[in-house]
């Protein structure tokens, strides 16, 4: 989606198709034989999670020709900015970020003082939850259009839902990468009083999104 989003509003194809499409399978097959950096604790030998960190650590060279690719895409063309387009550039800095924070976790050495931590957390969200959610928010305000057609954008209110769920997103989850390089663990619902600020913080954020959501049933 992300690619098809930018070809049409930079006005050219994507930039290096045939090295995007092996990028994709290359991802499809590593993503196959990396499980094991989710199970770097259950006692692996040292050989077993060097394989894994090692694999982990390589499933990045596909992403980032992905990556690359789609920023030459942008510069290669004329962008159009709309909200689709804003969503489809914050997507790619969250889909980035993310990845490099997964390059971190990829070391089975800091894996271990960081596993379990709110720092994970924060990490699959970027990758994951905000990078499959903005994706389908931009794929909606490119095409749905095109299948109701008495249905048409309002961009204000779409530039004013996107600055919302990007910034609170990076409130919310952003402040977690710090709680848990400081041992904030995840799954306990109590925590010491020293990360009250940071708590707070994080929920100021978590209305932010949740007022996002309200701004695009207004739009729907």
């Amino acid at each position: 989606m992300i690619s098809e989003i930018l070809a049409k509003y930079s006005q050219s194809g994507v930039f290096g198709r045939d090295s995007m499409i092996i990028a994709i399978l290359g991802i499809s097959f590593l993503g196959l034989i990396v499980w094991g950096h989710h199970m770097f604790m259950v006692g692996f030998d040292m050989i077993t999670m060097g394989y894994f960190s090692a694999v982990t650590t390589i499933i990045a060279i596909p992403t980032g020709i992905k990556v690359f690719n789609w920023l030459s895409t942008i510069w290669s063309g004329c962008l159009f900015i709309n909200t689709s387009i804003l969503f489809v550039l914050a997507f790619l800095y969250m889909f980035t970020f993310g990845g490099v924070t997964g390059l971190v976790l990829a070391n089975c050495i800091i894996d271990t003082l960081i596993h379990d931590t709110y720092f994970v957390v924060g990490h699959f969200h970027y990758v994951l939850s905000l990078g499959a959610v903005y994706s389908i928010y931009a794929s909606f305000y490119c095409y749905f259009c095109y299948f109701i057609r008495v249905f048409s954008i309002n961009e204000s209110l779409g530039s004013l839902h996107f600055l919302l769920i990007f910034i609170s997103s990076n409130i919310t989850f952003l402040s977690m990468h710090s709680l848990g390089i400081m041992g904030l663990p995840r799954r306990i619902f109590d925590y010491p009083i020293c990360y009250f600020r940071y708590q707070w913080f994080q929920s100021l954020g978590v209305l932010g999104i949740i007022l996002s959501v309200y701004v695009f049933w207004v739009i729907v």
